[in-house]
């Protein structure tokens, strides 16, 4: 069970890394050419983890292992994705209020799948509302693929491992 654990942690730290290095302006100086290289390194590495994955989930055979694995990756690809739409929206036209940096988007993302709400990062433009609707509905999908694997984990444990005939005693 731990190894799953590892790789998801691999792949967090891997999207980490794009979503903080990645350039969301135009690419001028030197040094902004050293970041983009390290984003397309860690992109590489989380390319190269989604692959392995998608290939375990495919070839997994139901395996709740591998579908833990597959819907911690699909959540921390998520969170960070949603994390840059804000983003990008918060600096087009004030999207949003409250949303300036990359750490505000993702707790904005992350308050809005916990379902807080704080209300001190909020959507006022429509694209940036929709852009918040297509999340909710996300969340929810999301909950409930995790409930159904969850649930059919315990169903597995629970289940006898071998059914007990009762002994053919002969006539």
């Amino acid at each position: 069970m731990w190894i799953p654990v590892r790789r998801a942690a691999v792949t967090f730290v891997a999207a980490g890394c794009v979503y903080y290095l990645i350039p969301l302006r135009l690419v001028r100086a030197a040094e902004d050419w050293a970041q983009v290289g390290a984003a397309l390194v860690a992109f590489a590495v989380l390319v190269a983890a989604f692959s392995r994955q998608l290939g375990r989930h495919l070839h997994g055979d139901g395996r709740a292992d591998v579908r833990l694995e597959t819907l911690l990756n699909l959540l921390i690809v998520a969170v960070l994705a949603f994390s840059l739409g804000y983003l990008l929206l918060a600096d087009h036209d004030g999207q949003f209020v409250g949303l300036d940096t990359r750490t505000d988007a993702l707790y904005f993302t992350l308050s809005t799948l916990a379902t807080v709400g704080f209300g001190d990062v909020h959507a006022v433009g429509q694209a940036a509302r929709v852009a918040v609707s297509g999340q909710i509905l996300f969340n929810l999908v999301y909950v409930g693929a995790a409930v159904a694997v969850f649930g059919s984990a315990i169903q597995r444990r629970l289940r006898p491992e071998r059914v007990t005939q009762p002994a053919d005693r002969g006539p």
